[in-house]
């Protein structure tokens, strides 16, 4: 019995898909950290997202607070986990208006990241989202820098 209980145990450890300790955690920072430049670090937002499984719903979106002051720069980036199919986008609002996104859905094209030149202080909104509703990990990052330096 004890046997067979070990080769269970054993069984569950090395056939448990990777999914569940693959990147999608902190080590999804290291990834992306370097994407920032000459940018200070600011903050991060780890997003984990289901698939959307209602046929042509929009996909499901994550938001965030943010305080950006007039006088920076800002970059905005996202990496994303491997193991998922789903691509991030990440997009800043002010108020209900885009002023920057990742994706430029007329052309189909993904840029993981964009700079954001802030003339007013204020609150913004960090979006994200998974092209076509897949299910997706990824992490999001900020950066700051003054817009005199070049």
């Amino acid at each position: 019995m004890k046997k067979f209980l070990y080769i269970i145990l054993l069984g569950f450890i090395f056939l448990i898909p990777g999914k569940a300790s693959a990147q999608c955690n902190d080590e999804l920072l290291n990834v992306c950290y370097p994407s920032l430049g000459e940018f200070k670090y600011l903050k991060s937002w780890p997003v984990k997202i289901k698939k959307n499984k209602k046929k042509g719903a929009p996909p499901s979106v994550l938001r965030f607070n943010v305080v950006l002051n007039g006088g920076y720069k800002y970059i905005l980036t996202a990496c994303d986990a491997e193991e998922y199919e789903g691509k991030v986008v990440i997009s800043l609002y002010s108020g209900n208006a885009l002023v920057g996104s990742s994706y430029d859905a007329k052309t189909n094209k993904d840029y993981k990241k964009f700079i954001f030149d802030c003339k007013k202080s204020g609150v913004y909104y960090v979006s994200f989202y998974f092209i076509d509703g897949e299910e997706g990990c990824a992490i999001g990052v900020l950066g700051q820098q003054e817009m005199n330096r070049k």
